[in-house]
């Protein structure tokens, strides 16, 4: 099931801002001498951090307007540059990093590249000086130091683990599919894979792709063990989950309502029938009859399951004596015939019509319960089914199997 993540970039604005605040000085301590001048003082402000994805890269751009004041060393005189009546200088600052998964669910960055352009010159006229190097040295200081704490405080802020650990014990629960918790559906994860980080714009998208083995069950609810996240490792995705869901009706419950309803049926007849049981071989249903009475021994008919595409149900109006035990019956003078025993048989099971469909609705509701809803703070996950498909009928030596395929999108947003 692959799950596509969206982490919005500007989630990550309000931190990288406390790295690089809009407005700034630097004291002198901080200035380099240069060509016999000292800065002396160098503020500025900058325009709101611009966010992009690109590929495997986060870029991060922005404008700045500055001022300087300059002085000889070990002189009094000062001039400066940006000062009213002049305008500020402008420059522009810019960094990219590549984004990677680190092995602890937290996003990476590595391999980063920076970039400060001084568009205006600063010439201090007073000294005759052209101070635009030494200024071009203090803003690259600051740009470095900028892309060192970014690289430190994105995997901070960008941690996918209580994501991915929400979304694995989600599947590790089993959920209800009826009012009575008698039908259960188990997703039983077995694997977590992920893609790496693509930027496209104002997100970078990744892919979680959870591996599980989807099955409805009846009876009480499922033991789990406990499982803890699995150690991330890298992966491919498809575009679509495609989610095989087995729907089972149980021989055993088929069997113990058709005993119940055909022992009462036939209490004062001269065939009675004690027991029912019920199995199945390849596309076959066989229902034996242990029988009293007139006749004493077993009977048994058969029928093939079929899936009603248009009814949502699976089908046992077949239901006839094989040819062994309507000779037997033929012997005999008995009342047990075989429209009974179908009759009873089909009571047993919803009139032989047994609504799988239903439970098919049941297991898309509860997989998209499981898919959709708030995560945490700023995390949303939103998911569909497109398709519910019908993949065959089949019997096994528990029960008719109805196979299908949930097919759809799933989605969550960071922002």
């Amino acid at each position: 099931m692959p799950v596509r993540v969206t982490y919005v970039l500007r989630a990550l604005v309000p931190s990288l801002d406390s790295l690089f605040p809009a407005r700034d000085s630097l004291a002198s301590a901080l200035c380099q001498n240069a060509a016999g001048l000292v800065c002396h003082q160098y503020g500025y402000r900058r325009d709101p951090l611009r966010l992009r994805g690109d590929g495997e890269r986060l870029f991060i751009d922005t404008d700045l307007a500055f001022r300087a004041k300059l002085g000889v060393v070990g002189g009094a005189r000062v001039a400066s540059c940006g000062y009213a009546p002049e305008l500020m200088r402008r420059a522009g600052v810019s960094m990219s990093t590549a984004l990677y998964w680190r092995r602890d669910w937290r996003i990476g960055a590595r391999d980063t590249r920076l970039a400060a352009t001084l568009r205006d010159q600063c010439t201090v006229t007073a000294l005759g000086v052209d101070a635009t190097n030494t200024l071009q040295k203090i803003v690259d200081r600051q740009l470095a130091l900028f892309a060192a704490q970014a690289d430190s405080i994105i995997p901070q802020v960008a941690d996918f683990r209580p994501l991915a650990d929400s979304l694995w014990r989600s599947f590790l629960e089993p959920t209800a599919l009826d009012s009575l918790s008698s039908l259960w559906l188990t997703l039983e994860p077995e694997a977590v894979r992920v893609t790496p980080f693509v930027g496209t714009g104002v997100n970078i998208t990744t892919t979680m792709v959870l591996y599980a083995r989807p099955r409805v069950v009846a009876g009480g609810k499922p033991f789990v063990r406990p499982r803890p996240l699995p150690a991330l490792a890298l992966g491919t995705a498809p575009s679509e989950f495609v989610v095989p869901v087995s729907v089972e009706l149980p021989f055993v419950e088929m069997a113990r309502r058709a005993t119940l309803l055909l022992t009462e049926e036939t209490r004062s007849q001269s065939v009675r029938v004690d027991s029912v049981f019920v199995r199945g071989a390849g596309d076959t249903v066989f229902v034996d009859l242990a029988v009293s009475g007139a006749l004493r021994g077993r009977l048994e008919l058969t029928s093939r399951p079929r899936w009603d595409a248009n009814a949502r149900e699976l089908r046992l109006d077949d239901l006839d004596w094989t040819l062994q035990s309507r000779g037997a019956l033929s012997r005999v003078k008995a009342t047990l015939a075989a429209p009974l025993v179908a009759l009873a048989v089909r009571r047993a099971t919803s009139g032989g019509r047994i609504p799988l469909g239903a439970q098919l609705d049941a297991a898309r509701a509860e997989l998209l319960a499981k898919l959709n809803g708030t995560l945490g703070p700023g995390v949303v996950m939103g998911s569909s089914v497109r398709e519910v498909q019908i993949t065959g009928v089949a019997t096994t030596l528990t029960g008719v199997v109805v196979r299908a395929v949930l097919t759809g999108q799933s989605g969550v947003w960071i922002q």
